[in-house]
């Protein structure tokens, strides 16, 4: 950390040490790492982290699943919509409010089982590649992490 009161923070002291960088990076490696595996099934590791929260835990509403994903609502609508004009989810009335339900239809869980194989594969290299013992700690420091920074935003 810089001293402030010392001397002015410079490019070098921003290169070494954003955490917003270096997540970033980190993210789109990780990211471009899973859609290859992915590639086959039609799916991007977003959209299939959509379906699996959804299998995991039916939503009540677009806001419920932003809030669980950590997404923005706008951009989450988008790709739901998405799936649901693949033919992937369908959404209908949950009987709270104006909400809607979403789930996976029967194609939506075809395309979903032959992604979690690949997914498997994927993860699998992954945590072969950087260790799983140290990414399962890892894992555990970013939920502390997220949690830190939720209760800021």
């Amino acid at each position: 950390m810089v001293d402030h009161s010392s001397q002015e923070t410079t490019p070098l002291d921003v290169a070494r040490t954003c955490a917003a960088l270096y997540s970033r990076v980190f993210s789109r490696l990780v990211t471009r790492h899973y859609n290859h595996h992915l590639a086959e099934t039609g799916l991007r590791i977003t959209q299939f982290s959509i379906l699996n929260a959804i299998k995991l835990s039916p939503p009540n509403s677009i806001n419920e699943l932003a809030e669980l994903l950590g997404m923005e609502r706008t951009s989450l609508q988008r790709t739901v919509e998405k799936l649901i004009a693949k033919g992937l989810l369908e959404s209908r009335p949950t009987g709270q409010k104006r909400s809607l339900g979403l789930s996976l239809t029967q194609e939506g869980e075809d395309i979903y089982q032959q992604a979690l194989a690949r997914w498997e594969d994927a993860h699998n290299e992954f945590t072969e590649m950087v260790g799983a013992d140290d990414w399962s700690e890892t894992v555990g420091k970013l939920r502390r992490y997220s949690v830190k920074l939720q209760s800021t935003l």
